[in-house]
Order: C-alpha cells, then sequence, then structure tokens
C-alpha cells in the first residue's frame, strides 16, 4: 500500500483530512452564493480556507436569523457531521474557497484514529460554549446592552478592539435586532462614550470599577 502524503493545512482541516484518508476538494463561492439549503443531504464537511460564510435560518414570521458565522480555519455545521441532513441555510458572505470532505469517509476514520475524533469533540465543545454565549446575548432585552455585550464578547487585545467581519446589517441577523436598531443603538453607545468608532473598528470604554 502506497503512503499517503497529506498537504500542510493548519487547524481542524488538517485533522479532517487525515481522517478522510485524502484531501480535501477545493470549492470557490462567489459573494451570495449557496453552499447548501436546509433539509439537503448530508454528504460533506466543509472547512473555510477564505472569506466568510453565514449559516441562516427562517422563523416563524419569516425574517432572516443568522445562527452563525463562519470564517478562515473553522468548519461549518459542526454538528452536520451527525445528522441526516442540514438544520440551515449556509451562503458565501464575501468571495470564499472551501475545502470538503466526504461525510462518511470522515465518520469511518474517527472510529479508527480515536485521538483525532477526541480533537473533533474538543473544537465541537468548544463551538457549543460559544453558541451558549449568543444564546445569553439574545436574552438581553435592550437593543443598546445587546449590542454591547456582542461587542464585549468578540473584541480582542489590550485597547478591547473589535473589528467589523462584514456589515452592521449581518451583526444585526447574528444578534436578533433589525439593523435600524443595531444603528441607533450604536450611535447611542458612543455618545455616552461606552465606545469608540472609527469606520470598521470600534474600541470599548474601560469597564468601571
Amino acid at each position: 500500500m502506497s503512503e499517503i502524503i497529506f498537504s500542510s493545512l493548519p487547524g481542524i482541516a488538517s485533522t479532517l483530512e487525515t481522517l478522510a484518508g485524502r484531501p480535501g476538494h477545493r470549492r470557490r463561492l462567489a459573494c451570495g452564493e449557496m453552499l447548501f439549503h436546509a433539509g439537503e443531504p448530508v454528504a460533506s464537511v466543509y472547512v473555510i480556507l477564505s472569506g466568510q460564510v453565514r449559516m441562516m435560518r427562517m422563523n416563524q414570521t419569516g425574517a432572516e436569523v443568522t445562527v452563525d458565522r463562519a470564517g478562515p480555519a473553522r468548519w461549518l455545521a459542526e454538528a452536520s457531521l451527525f445528522a441526516a441532513r442540514y438544520h440551515c441555510d449556509a451562503m458565501a458572505d464575501t468571495e470564499a474557497c472551501l475545502l470538503s470532505y466526504p461525510k462518511a469517509a470522515v465518520l469511518e476514520g474517527m472510529q479508527r484514529q480515536p485521538a483525532l475524533a477526541t480533537e473533533l469533540m474538543i473544537d465541537l465543545a468548544r463551538r457549543l460554549h460559544e453558541a451558549r454565549l449568543r444564546i445569553e446575548i439574545l436574552n438581553i432585552p435592550r437593543a443598546q446592552e445587546r449590542l454591547l455585550a456582542y461587542l464585549q464578547a468578540h473584541a480582542s487585545g489590550e485597547n478591547a478592539e473589535f473589528t467589523l467581519p462584514g456589515s452592521w446589517k449581518a451583526v444585526a441577523g447574528e444578534i436578533g435586532l433589525t439593523h435600524e436598531s443595531v444603528y441607533r443603538a450604536l450611535a447611542q453607545l458612543q455618545r455616552e462614550g461606552r465606545v469608540r468608532r472609527e469606520g470598521r473598528q470600534v474600541w470599548l470604554a474601560p469597564l468601571q470599577s
């Protein structure tokens, strides 16, 4: 049997490639192009190399709600690995490049290589924590405080800096608000001196002790 030589890929892509026993199939999406729809059978799992892909559903009123947004080095709709069909739609928010791996091959690889399967489970646990944090944010009733909680959760560095990943309209969908509500809340936070904004950058004021 010939030796399989794997490409050097970061993080989750490398793990999935090793489990599948084959390189990922490269796929490119144009901005606005659909990757899959809710209800379609799950045949592949995907990792994003570049760009952003948004997962979304329609709520009972017919409004579009963002379930998740994934960027480089993230895999998509992780729970779909253990589901027969996708539970949401996935659309490219920007031009995107992805790798796809056959779901069946990955599951077989997890049985043969439990150590790598554990790595996947650790990543799933981390994503579950992020999902719970998002639910906490969605349960904040006031738009201003909900937006601030979102910014606090995603800001980084000593200066508590947040870089807008896409558009404020996309952020609005992610936290369950209209984009008009987000603009008003952001303006109010600026007036109160709780955030400072320049273009796509937002800095949070230090928390008062």
